[in-house]
């Protein structure tokens, strides 16, 4: 499993929020995403890969870059 943490332009409010993780919720791999309006930031955590992510956001309103990949190790 491995954690994916993007910088997202364009996702300034709860309303946004609400849509860019509705989006990245659909990914096949996605166990959980999170996501905070006054940073910017989109963590995903699952088996998908960041390709994935990257356009499941394409023709919105947002932009994603990849700042932090992770793998996590369950125990």
């Amino acid at each position: 499993m491995r954690t994916l943490t993007f910088c997202v332009d364009g996702m300034r409010c709860r309303r946004c929020v609400r849509r860019a993780t509705a989006l990245v919720r659909d990914i096949e791999g996605v166990q959980a995403v999170t996501a905070d309006a006054k940073s910017g930031l989109l963590t995903v955590i699952g088996t998908m890969i960041s390709t994935d992510t990257v356009a499941s956001l394409r023709n919105t309103t947002f932009t994603a870059h990849l700042i932090a990949e992770a793998d996590v190790t369950e125990s």
